[in-house]
């Protein structure tokens, strides 16, 4: 040892412990196929009203297309749960005031597809206090962010 103590049977018993999780860097890697795709967890079903009225035209294919046209964009990047999930609700409310139809919430994806945010939305936009203006929501084409954003459909003011 550098600093002149000797080993205690307890740290042998714990160096070997680890010593035996550890593989030297010359031993070659398993032999197997490389990992060609990502599993992606299987998309959430759009949350659709059943009325006429409130489900927009043609708006299914224009999404898988990407050819939506955004009229807003809610960006919750660099937020807290919390904080995320007030400023969503304030300015969904604010843009069904305004007479936006299309939002574009942007979450962001997190490790391995399981960022807070974006976990937590679907729960969020069930939420008695917005859940009276959404028509649907669907997630948004890879141009428009991909898994790490979402189309929310808002109805017609009334």
């Amino acid at each position: 040892m550098k600093n002149g103590r000797k080993l205690t049977d307890a740290d042998r018993k714990i160096w070997h412990r680890v010593s035996r999780t550890v593989l030297p860097l010359s031993v070659a890697k398993p032999s197997g196929k490389p990992q060609t795709h990502v599993h992606l967890p299987i998309a959430p079903a759009p949350v659709l009203h059943h009325s006429q009225e409130d489900i927009q035209t043609r708006a299914d294919k224009k999404v898988r297309r990407g050819q939506v046209k955004i009229d807003r964009t809610i960006d919750l990047h660099d937020m807290t749960r919390d904080a995320a999930f007030a400023s969503l609700k304030r300015r969904l409310l604010l843009a069904h005031e305004c007479g936006h139809r299309t939002v574009l919430i942007i979450t962001g994806k997190g490790a391995n597809l399981q960022g807070v945010l974006r976990q937590s939305l679907h729960g969020w936009l069930n939420d008695p206090s917005i859940r009276h203006i959404i028509s649907s929501v669907a997630p948004s084409h890879i141009r428009h962010g991909g898994t790490g954003a979402f189309y929310v459909f808002l109805k017609r003011r009334k």
